[in-house]
């Protein structure tokens, strides 16, 4: 009865938070339609620029590439850039940043709440929103197109099933690890005092080594494996795997528990950070 309490009162103070993510989302709508346009042409170039690998390839459009067929890579390609597009969300970092730019970090601080979980709570109202507008309808037509036109396949109803939900599940992990990294950003901005910079250098570290650009096993000898150690290969590779089937059940379940280790070690390296920056956070302007 006291644990259901808990989390009565723990819903009462941060639902109204994933309520104010999912709306903020919902009134920039067109602006995050613009961006997904914007997505899709890139998206195309980088196919009509992987048509020019597999064709000029020794054996065509039959080459292998990295344990990639043709059909794979382009499947890969896509669903990986409709996760990224889905939740590679920096609402955290610049919320943050922007509350030390305005000064009502000092309200913040006195709020009886977690500070980490109200962002948590905006981010994942955030990304829950744009999965049912984008990622959902996406991945379906997706799915569907390629199962049709035979570069996929699933061994029965029961297998899909399993895969998808796994997939689901791993995604969601991603999207808490991805948080965890904005998080930690974010909280650099009280000694940088502007977020602009660390979430330029964020983007293009992560859109390299989590496989968004090309899978990980495109990367050489002992890099690549060291890459895939890393935490990043969590935030979007591993999902996509799980959805093509290129990995085994106990292989599904590994990515997943990486993910959750992943994020423990991120929020305890946040909030030893914070702890700190804290206690030393200036506002601009006074």
């Amino acid at each position: 009865m006291n644990l259901f309490k808990r989390l009565n009162s723990f819903l009462k103070k941060y639902t109204p938070f994933f309520k104010a993510g999912s709306m903020t989302q919902l009134a920039f709508k067109f602006d995050m339609f613009a961006w997904l346009l914007i997505t899709a042409m890139q998206m195309a170039c980088v196919v009509f620029l992987w048509i020019a690998v597999y064709k000029n390839s020794a054996e065509g459009f039959e080459s292998i590439i990295n344990g990639y067929s043709f059909e794979e890579i382009i499947c890969y390609f896509i669903f990986s850039n409709i996760f990224a597009f889905v939740t590679f969300d920096d609402v955290t970092l610049f919320d943050i940043n922007e509350e030390i730019k305005d000064g009502t970090i000092a309200i913040s601080f006195i709020k009886p709440i977690s500070y980490r979980i109200r962002f948590a709570s905006t981010n994942l109202g955030s990304t829950f929103t744009k999965i049912l507008m984008i990622g959902i309808p996406f991945f379906a037509i997706a799915y569907i197109t390629f199962f049709v036109m035979g570069y996929l396949q699933f061994v029965s109803v029961l297998h899909f099933v399993l895969f998808l939900a796994l997939g689901f599940v791993c995604q969601i992990t991603s999207c808490l690890l991805l948080d965890t990294i904005n998080y930690i950003c974010g909280v650099l901005c009280f000694y940088t005092t502007s977020g602009w910079g660390l979430n330029l250098a964020k983007s293009v570290f992560i859109n390299f080594f989590s496989g968004v650009l090309i899978p990980l096993s495109f990367f050489p000898g002992s890099f690549g494996r060291v890459v895939e150690l890393l935490p990043f290969a969590g935030i979007a590779q591993n999902s996509v795997l799980i959805f093509l089937g290129k990995v085994n059940f106990a292989q599904a379940g590994i990515f997943i528990a990486k993910n959750i280790l992943w994020i423990c070690v991120f929020e305890f390296l946040g909030w030893i950070l914070f702890k700190h920056a804290s206690k030393k956070v200036t506002v601009q302007g006074g």
